[in-house]
């Protein structure tokens, strides 16, 4: 007996708690994270207004991504640590396991690589033929380095030797190129530099085979320019508008590369912590609401929930794929 009007002692607290709004309200705000039992209406933060709102909100985080930078430039950009000598293993590495030669690293096609740089910084371009009609092929003879086969490689907003040479074997024409069986030289600059109001490093890679076999680039003249490159001064930095970054390029090259810059806030590093931390977010409302709803039987789940998170992870997606660094040309 005791039991039985204790049970309905506890339904007569519970229902009169219920018809007091000012006890109700103090407790409202679990409403934001879970389901409306009473009113079968999804949590206040997975509304529809609220997917609507976080749409908004990832677009403007896009948009000061995109143009802070030009009011800003070299605030936002892409830290990395690339270097001549990861990219001359991770190519011959790639080269070896396709049962090709090593190639090796020839002064004349470094600096043809160093002085496409400076040019693709001071005409502001990103391609491989600059607007003024400027080939490739054009640096590298201007080095004196006259070729039966020649080829290039362009990449920029990488954070490592690694991940570039994987983008360019990711790629048809630039494997082609990296696994080609035409070249036996090779030739790397590695810069640093502003692009776009953006701080990113810019790597360019030329192939080439010498018409004289005699003067295929020795082991003495690749670790020769692997010393320089090591010991060298940093590169000197020239930062334009709307540009890449810079190198220098010498006639009788001293063999200088950028030392790894980070910028004020690495876009990598942001996109990555603001997707994380907003999928999390919207992950685990969406896991207590299908819990809560399952447990009290809550059916509210419509076809315009559905609608809306789609377009929400389109959006995230989207914002993604447009601030994912890495590129190749």
């Amino acid at each position: 007996m005791m039991s039985v009007l204790t049970g309905k002692k506890k339904s007569n607290i519970v229902k009169d708690w219920r018809q007091q709004p000012k006890s109700i309200e103090k407790f409202q705000f679990v409403h934001h994270f879970l389901p409306h039992p009473e009113q079968q209406k999804r949590a206040t933060l997975l509304s529809n207004r609220a997917i609507v709102i976080y749409c908004l909100a990832m677009l403007l985080i896009a948009g000061v991504f995109r143009f802070l930078p030009k009011v800003v430039p070299g605030v936002l950009g892409y830290a990395s640590d690339i270097t001549v000598k990861d990219l001359l293993t991770y190519t011959n590495a790639r080269r070896k396991d396709a049962g090709l030669s090593e190639l090796r690293l020839n002064s004349a096609l470094t600096s043809a690589a160093h002085q496409k740089a400076e040019d693709m910084f001071k005409d502001q371009y990103w391609a491989h033929i600059s607007p003024d009609g400027t080939e490739p092929w054009d640096f590298i003879l201007g080095q004196n380095y006259d070729y039966i086969y020649a080829g290039e490689n362009l990449a920029k907003n990488f954070s490592n030797s690694k991940d570039v040479v994987e983008a360019w074997m990711k790629s048809t024409s630039h494997k082609e190129n990296l696994l080609s069986p035409n070249y036996d030289e090779i030739g790397f600059a590695v810069v640093n530099g502003v692009i776009e109001g953006y701080e990113t490093t810019l790597v360019v890679q030329m192939f080439g085979r010498p018409r004289n076999a005699a003067q295929v680039a020795s082991v003495y003249e690749e670790q020769t320019v692997l010393e320089k490159e090591a010991t060298a001064a940093v590169s000197e930095r020239v930062e334009l508008p709307a540009t890449e970054g810079t190198s220098e390029s010498l006639q009788q090259p001293v063999y200088t590369q950028a030392l790894p810059e980070n910028p004020a806030l690495d876009v990598t590093v942001a996109t990555k912590t603001v997707s994380a931390v907003f999928g999390g977010f919207v992950g685990t409302l969406l896991a207590l609401d299908v819990w809560y709803s399952k447990r009290k039987g809550i059916h509210k789940f419509t076809g315009h929930t559905v609608a809306h998170l789609g377009i929400l992870v389109l959006v995230v997606a989207s914002i993604w794929f447009v601030l994912t660094p890495g590129i190749v040309l």
